[in-house]
């Protein structure tokens, strides 16, 4: 449901500033949402909804008007965050994290030493006091903290989470104290915890198919929801066979597929794992703290800001604790280090939104195999599997560089010869033949080629118009952001093929490696002949004149 915000809308997820666009949340919506598909809440077996969320996936339209929050509320510094989130993606108000942090002081935080403040086009959180290398920056106590336990104890959610994983269990906690509304003891939570994230998972189908054409986070992006449809079904079977929601039946309408997949997606992107007791849990105020990047492989530095935060169980403390590295001074944003760098698309997939900025660890995939129909098919799948490698191989390309295992099972795909198998080398760069190496080099651009032209839009410059247009949607902004990338790769990935082409002067043919111009410099060489033609025949003539033996009688030559 979309609304028009005509005063400060505190009933909603985030809190929005006058006229601007908000997205309701369930709080207070769902019996307008049971009299629209005429279901009252008298009827508790009358659950059609449940089922017929599946084919009607209603949703409000991703616009991005209106979504970025007033920040009257908010300081203003004069740097940038690391969280490197897109500006158009809605953000809590800074009076909306104020409240959040009252609400959670009440209940027994230690009260927070940071405040909201606006880093660049990015809301965050800074320190209000200098801290020590390790000293708890956050600390917040185990009993506000959300983990498996606490689903399979509470009495309606208890029988719909065996069986389930963590984050479906953690999802259905969201969606059932959504469901209360205020009654729920967690509802100042839910001015900062986002109703949902943007990934594909909580796109229409037409919108994935549509703007992720070309992606291979179109294929990942249909599995999950068809994975999630799957686990819906079992867990709308459960609620109407059973009496689940008691005298909590009330609720019953904030269940639904496309509830339950705006909740998988909020644990995806803001759930902690906590490594030292081996659990996810829903932690307060984490959703807050951007996610920093590591350095990598690809991009030494990656945007780190160098000091590692991170978010753990301290068992003296009996709470989740924010600790860093290194000093921590007055003003500084908080933020949790990432332990991987992740591609835009890993992004998308897991918390909505991608880098704006040149993401260093995009890539693209290109899918290789070995046919059975080869002769030396049996040959080629011992080797294969000596190297872990299976007849039907995906590789990851980065920037700038090919895989060498890539183009070793390239070049072994190739070969038709018991003699080049032994010539083949899976740890040295080192081409089996010329013949072989132009073959490879040649499949791998024609790949190239094919991802490129099956892009929804057919260069860079299109997807920045999208990016740039004020009528974009979020999700078309998400996509082209996305392409962005994915096609920066791309280009990078055929520079380096027609790179190791270049060297390469031939042409395979059945007499080998000939030169690519061997029909051109024959005709040139033709064409320098012709005067010589005329000498030439006279020169025949006058040999053949001069030769003895044509004068010979015929039968003297017998003798």
């Amino acid at each position: 449901v979309c609304l028009i915000s005509s005063s400060k809308c505190v009933s909603a997820t985030v809190q929005y500033t006058a006229g601007s666009k908000v997205r309701a949340s369930p709080i207070g919506m769902h019996l307008r949402r049971r009299q629209l598909r005429g279901c009252t809440s008298s009827s508790p077996r009358n659950e059609p909804q449940i089922f017929s969320a599946l084919r009607v996936r209603r949703r409000p339209e991703h616009s991005s008007r209106g979504l970025l929050v007033s920040n009257a509320a908010v300081a203003s510094l004069d740097q940038k965050s690391v969280a490197k989130i897109p500006d158009f993606l809605p953000q809590p108000g800074g009076e909306a994290v104020e409240e959040a942090i009252k609400f959670f002081e009440s209940k027994g935080m230690t009260p927070m030493n940071f405040k909201p403040a606006k880093l660049g086009e990015t809301m965050s959180v800074v320190s209000t006091v200098d801290f020590k290398a390790g000293d708890a920056i956050m600390s917040v106590p185990s009993s506000l903290c959300v983990t498996r336990k606490d689903v399979d104890e509470d009495p309606v959610l208890g029988m719909l989470s065996e069986g389930q994983d963590t984050i479906t269990a953690l999802a259905l906690w969201i969606m059932k104290e959504r469901a209360l509304g205020t009654e729920s003891q967690w509802y100042g939570w839910f001015k900062t915890l986002p109703l949902f994230t943007y990934s594909p998972i909580t796109w229409t189908e037409e919108e994935r198919e549509t703007l992720l054409k070309g992606s291979f986070v179109l294929a990942e992006a249909n599995q999950r929801v068809k994975a999630l449809e799957s686990r819906w079904m079992v867990l709308a079977k459960q609620i109407n066979d059973n009496d689940i929601f008691g005298a909590f039946d009330d609720i019953r309408a904030g269940f639904n597929f496309q509830a339950f997949c705006d909740a998988f997606s909020v644990v995806l992107a803001y759930s902690v794992s906590l490594d030292s007791i081996k659990q996810l849990a829903l932690v307060p105020l984490t959703e807050l703290l951007p996610k920093a990047a590591p350095p990598s492989a690809n991009s030494p530095s990656n945007g780190n800001p160098g000091n590692t935060m991170t978010l753990d169980y301290d068992r003296d403390r009996d709470a989740v604790v924010l600790t860093s590295t290194g000093e921590v001074k007055k003003g500084d944003e908080l933020y949790v280090s990432e332990p991987v760098a992740m591609s835009n698309a890993e992004l998308l997939l897991q918390r909505g939104h991608v880098r704006n900025e040149e993401n260093p660890d995009d890539f693209i995939i290109v899918n290789t195999q070995v046919v059975m129909a080869d002769n030396l098919y049996t040959a080629k799948k011992q080797i294969l599997d000596a190297y872990g490698l299976s007849e039907n191989q995906k590789f990851l390309i980065y920037r700038n560089r090919l895989p060498l295992e890539m183009l070793s099972y390239l070049r072994l795909s190739r070969l038709q010869s018991t003699d080049d198998l032994l010539k083949l080398n899976f740890e040295n760069d080192a081409p089996v033949s010329e013949m072989n190496e132009y073959e490879v080099l040649q499949l791998l651009l024609t790949e190239a080629r094919m991802i490129s032209a099956g892009y929804r839009t057919p260069d860079t410059d299109s997807d920045r118009f999208v990016m740039r247009s004020f009528d974009s949607s979020v999700p078309e902004k998400l996509a082209a952001q996305l392409r962005i990338g994915e096609k920066q790769v791309v280009s990078s990935f055929m520079d380096a093929v027609r790179t190791r082409l270049a060297p390469i002067r031939g042409i395979p043919t059945k007499k080998g490696m000939e030169n690519q111009n061997q029909e051109i410099l024959d005709m040139f060489e033709t064409m320098e002949n012709i005067p010589k033609a005329p000498g030439k025949f006279v020169k025949s003539v006058a040999d053949w004149w001069t030769d003895e033996r044509n004068w010979q009688d015929p039968d003297e030559k017998r003798q």
